[in-house]
């Protein structure tokens, strides 16, 4: 019997491996090439090397094989955030490959986000032996089960030997890649792997016995994995009239909700956000389903329904969230687990599993949703065609509108704090064509530079990341993996000189510690910064301007840092102006 596997295999591997395993110098390089062999026949595509001696197996196989493309990130923070990257736009996880000590320590943040988001990613980090641990030797620290409780699995490798058998390797390497993608009995994440190595740690010749090899040969006289793996059987679920709320799905997901039929409420991470499904915050805003107010009653009656399919991961808006919690409806979550999608601990049914959509006969779009997302996103988009200022909300409707628009395709990536807010808040979906990404899972601002990159790496395709200024400077570092793409790759910095989220916060009323310890003004502009790691400057002073730069960026090719300085006034100014367009355009409608 012959089963069928989602694995991609190498077209890099010869018909026979065997004589290529028995050339490896030394046992270690034995070891690592075999999973290094292993990853590419499952699929892997992308290693991130960051350099280190003792991690030299390691980097010196992935960085050999003919397969597996590699990128160098000095810094391992920001190199396992490019990882993270490249798996969010595959779906398929990249090999992190580092050295002992600290370094390790530095993964926590992009595993952290890889767990909350079921995000596919492979740590290979490299140890002392055994006889080297907890005695004082150099850089060797406690890191076997350092990252455990961001990790999906955890395995201390043994120091390479003979005397473990070569299948071993494989089958660790499979199970790995089984429990990354969440086709092992779990939800999807990062796995560390913790490899222990001793002398020599360079690809130099010592004899070992490449007998050892003789109990893998059906697996070397193949182009197949060791154990294929095999993703779990979905679920078919039918929809019969609930209103479906989506964030971050799968891409299969994806597909079957583009075309839905009945009422989709698409957060902008989903991919699914566009006329007819964007715009939920603004709905109820104007419904004041939560917060002060007085409330349009007849949009709040006419909002009610009869059951609710929440999908994916969380959803940006509270407002959304409090909606759900208020409904006297079935609330049924999807394709969760852990974490669970449940904040308001509503939910009455929760399936983890892939499900496959279908939509019932007797479902239609819901009446009073579909007025109101009509209503409100026609009198937002209006609103922005008249904002003259050139702030964090009109930097973001102008670039979706008009330069990514003349491209067919390609990735908006939304910074965790103010942009990702104002794009699903205000109803700025990106262009059609084009994908959504974010780190939400774990909503750091930390490693946001980075991951973009790895978009960049990974699709090929123009990349549009919106960071605001704090966060680009938690990620400076990484101006240096982006100065190393050739995709098209525009960082607009949304530089309003420190945290404006803060703002809407109760802390911003005790004004002695507010714009010290909160706001933390920098007083830096990014643009020199960015020239010092040899990438493109702009530096826009109008909507006109900046819609301008972003388009020369997207032809010119490499990565390019567009530097937006405006005022958090300005933005808070033109946000308000916008949503109440939309509330008035409601009221009016809903009377």
């Amino acid at each position: 019997m012959k089963l069928a596997t989602n694995c991609s295999h190498s077209s890099g591997s010869p018909p026979d491996t065997l004589d290529e395993m028995r050339d490896a110098p030394n046992i270690n390089m034995a070891w690592t090439m075999l999973a290094a062999e292993e990853c590419a026949r499952l699929g892997v595509r992308h290693a991130v090397i960051s350099p280190g001696s003792r991690s030299a197996p390691l980097a010196v196989a992935f960085a050999r094989h003919p397969s597996i493309q590699t990128h160098i990130a000095h810094d391992e923070r920001g190199g396992a955030f490019l990882a993270l990257g490249i798996a969010k736009a595959t779906g398929t996880p990249a090999v992190h490959v580092m050295t002992s000590g600290t370094a390790v320590a530095n993964v926590l943040p992009a595993m952290v986000e890889a767990r909350m988001t079921r995000t596919p990613l492979l740590i290979f980090a490299a140890d002392r032996p055994p006889e080297l641990r907890d005695c004082g030797a150099n850089q060797a620290i406690p890191q076997s089960q350092l990252l455990a409780g961001a990790a999906r699995w955890v395995v201390d490798m043994p120091c390479p030997t003979t005397e473990i058998p070569a299948e071993y390797v494989l089958s660790t390497v499979d199970e790995a890649f089984a429990r990354a993608l969440g086709f092992a009995g779990a939800q999807g994440g990062a796995v560390h792997l913790n490899w222990q190595f001793r002398e020599p740690l360079a690809p130099d010749v010592r004899a070992w016995d490449d007998s050892w090899l003789a109990s893998i040969t059906r697996w070397s006289g193949s182009k197949d994995p060791w154990r294929p793996t095999l993703p779990p059987v979905a679920a078919e679920v039918e929809i019969d009239s609930a209103i479906v709320v989506a964030g971050r799905v799968s891409a299969t997901t994806a597909q079957q909700l583009a075309r839905w039929k009945g009422t989709l409420l698409a957060d902008v991470t989903s991919g699914l956000a566009g006329v007819g499904t964007a715009g939920a915050d603004l709905v109820l805003r104007a419904a004041r389903e939560s917060g002060s107010g007085a409330r349009n009653e007849a949009l709040h009656a006419a909002l009610r329904t009869d059951a609710i399919a929440v999908v994916g991961d969380p959803v940006v808006s509270k407002r959304l969230n409090a909606w759900i919690a208020a409904q006297p409806s079935g609330v049924t979550v999807f394709g969760a687990g852990d974490p669970r999608v449940d904040p308001s601990h509503r939910a009455d049914a929760v399936y983890a599993g892939p499900a496959v959509f279908c939509a019932s006969p007797r479902l239609k779009p819901h009446a009073g949703w579909k007025r109101a997302l009509a209503v409100a996103t026609k009198a937002s988009a209006r609103a922005f065609d008249t904002e003259p200022v050139l702030c964090e909300p009109t930097a973001l409707a102008s670039v979706t509108a008009s330069a990514c628009s003349a491209h067919a395709h390609g990735t908006v990536f939304y910074g965790s704090s103010m942009p990702i807010r104002d794009a699903d808040f205000l109803a700025i979906p990106p262009s059609k064509g084009w994908h959504s990404s974010a780190n939400r899972g774990a909503s750091g601002i930390d490693g946001l530079i980075a991951s973009a990159v790895g978009h960049a790496h990974a699709t090929h395709e123009p990349v549009v990341a919106f960071v605001g200024d704090v966060s680009a400077l938690h990620d400076i570092g990484s101006l240096q993996l982006a100065a190393l793409v050739e995709t098209p790759l525009v960082i607009v910095v949304l530089n309003n000189d420190g945290g404006g989220i803060f703002r809407y916060l109760p802390i911003a009323k005790h004004g002695d510690v507010f714009e010290a310890c909160f706001t933390t003004p920098h007083g830096l502009m990014f643009a020199e910064i960015a020239r010092s790691f040899g990438l493109a400057v702009e530096t826009p002073k109008s909507r006109a301007s900046l819609e301008k730069s972003v388009a020369r960026a997207l032809k010119r090719g490499g990565a390019t840092v567009v530097e937006v300085v405006c005022t958090r006034d300005a933005s808070e100014v033109c946000r308000a102006r916008v949503a109440q367009a939309a509330i008035d355009a409601l009221a009016r409608e809903f009377r």
